[in-house]
């Protein structure tokens, strides 16, 4: 067991003690809370990930279809023969590229006879009996998976032009029934990779960078802690000492007192309590650390750019607020905002996205303004509101905000696309809804940007169909 000599010394170490126990609590609970987000945000990031780059794989397929079917539509109207239709289309399917270059389309036959790879010596030839190294008869699956409503993906290996060793890819084939044709794409697993260890490292390296922020606060704070135990223990040991070179005295028979020992211990006695300004000296710690915590929440709450709140924070306030007849989405997605990003810098998405979030704040005060990841926002009114009046409120949300774009050159081409999902007075769970917006908002895609769609029942079976 420890033994103190002084008062002083008992003071200093219990104080110092139970603010570094504190604060060791404090940053294990944090720490272990950031570990679990991270690991959350990261599954999420990849989940959002795949799911994006599956609908850019159905997306660049179609516009391949598309291609393929206006070909065809020249061949029905006896413009070409079927043969020179089909060569026609299949020269159109195999110079198409996307994603700088990267990404290319195939053309297998339902037989499995290859019609379009790149001009490679594949082309002519059977592939059903070609089998990637685990084993799997891809080609077949392929066709099979193609030749289901909507296409289907497959995941098989397959080396990149130009080299040899096979690598995970993923696929999306979808079936052009007038020429039993199999058109599809896909990304290799590694871009994919790439593309989540990168963020993972921007998001380890910014939770470091706080994390560094963090200690070097703690431990200014704990010598400033050090520094104020020792003023307290000093300033509360002295009406002790006095009392005791008093009582010494008196044990000494000496039972007058001098003039300044007099005038200072009625300097001690008149005093506040020293434990009330120790007592005040924790609860400012106890204001620094919480407002140190809060601050950390809140960073957990909004989105680090543009300050709305981001999507953990929002699933948690419709958690809290439950199923209700009275919400009201309003899904929004910036248009070309990823060749903008590409062409100049993301400075300038970031910019992008900075006024797209203070025009969002201003048109929309009375909302919940959440940035869902990307250029991906969300509106939510969870009070009654008309229909009208959030169409209307749409409206001048996007001229304005186009408007600004447009008096930028960098920013010109930006517009955005909305989708707006009403409960409409019935009480529906939260995860229809956003369903419903994204549908409204892809019919706002799909019909050529730049405009708003509200959802109604027959847009999910459009929806589907597309």
């Amino acid at each position: 067991m420890l033994q103190f000599k002084s008062m002083m010394s008992k003071l200093i170490f219990i104080m110092v003690g139970m603010s570094f126990f504190t604060t060791l609590c404090i940053t294990g609970l944090l720490f272990a809370y950031g570990v679990q987000q991270h690991k959350t945000y990261m599954k999420k990031y990849r989940s959002d990930l795949e799911q994006s780059i599956d609908r850019k794989l159905i997306d660049e397929t179609q516009t391949a279809l598309s291609a393929v079917q206006l070909i065809y539509e020249q061949q029905q109207a006896g413009k070409l023969s079927e043969a020179q239709a089909k060569a026609a289309a299949a020269d159109i399917v195999r110079n198409l590229r996307y994603n700088e270059g990267l990404g290319y389309f195939w053309i297998d036959t339902y037989d499995g006879d290859n019609v379009v790879l790149l001009g490679s010596d594949a082309e002519g030839k059977n592939r059903l009996d070609i089998v990637d190294p685990a084993g799997n008869f891809f080609i077949r699956e392929l066709i099979e998976h193609g030749k289901q409503e909507g296409g289907g993906f497959t995941d098989a290996m397959f080396p990149k032009p130009g080299e040899q060793e096979p690598l995970p890819k993923h696929y999306y084939s979808v079936a052009f029934p007038p020429y039993e044709w199999i058109i599809g794409t896909g990304i290799w697993m590694d871009e994919v990779n790439a593309i989540v260890g990168n963020r993972e490292t921007e998001l380890q390296d910014e939770i470091y960078g706080k994390a560094f922020h963090f200690i070097s606060y703690m431990l200014f704070l704990q010598i400033m802690i050090f520094a104020c135990a020792a003023y307290l223990g000093y300033d509360f040991t002295q009406p002790i000492l006095i009392v005791t070179e008093r009582l010494r005295d008196l044990g000494k028979g000496n039972f007058t007192m001098d003039i300044g020992l007099e005038r200072q211990l009625n300097i001690w006695m008149d005093r506040q309590d020293e434990l009330g300004t120790m007592s005040r000296a924790l609860k400012e710690m106890q204001r620094r650390l919480w407002e140190h915590q809060k601050s950390i929440l809140d960073m957990a709450h909004n989105d680090p750019l543009t300050g709305l709140a981001n999507r953990r924070y929002f699933q948690a306030c419709m958690k809290d607020l439950g199923d209700t007849s009275h919400i009201t989405l309003i899904a929004l997605d910036l248009d070309h905002f990823k060749e903008v990003n590409d062409t100049y810098d993301h400075q300038t998405g970031d910019a992008a996205l900075l006024i797209l979030a203070e025009v969002l704040k201003d048109v929309f005060p009375d909302a919940l303004n959440v940035r869902m990841g990307g250029d991906e926002f969300l509106v939510v009114f969870t009070k009654p509101i008309q229909l009208d009046q959030v169409a209307d409120r749409l409206e001048h949300f996007m001229n304005q905000l186009t408007t600004i774009y447009q008096s930028d050159p960098e920013l010109a081409r930006l517009t955005i696309s909305g989708g707006i999902a009403h409960s409409a007075g019935t009480a529906a769970p939260l995860d229809i809804l956003l369903q419903q917006s994204d549908i409204a908002l892809y019919q706002a895609k799909h019909a050529g940007r730049s405009c708003y769609y509200v959802y109604h029942s027959g847009m999910e079976q459009h929806h589907k169909k597309d």
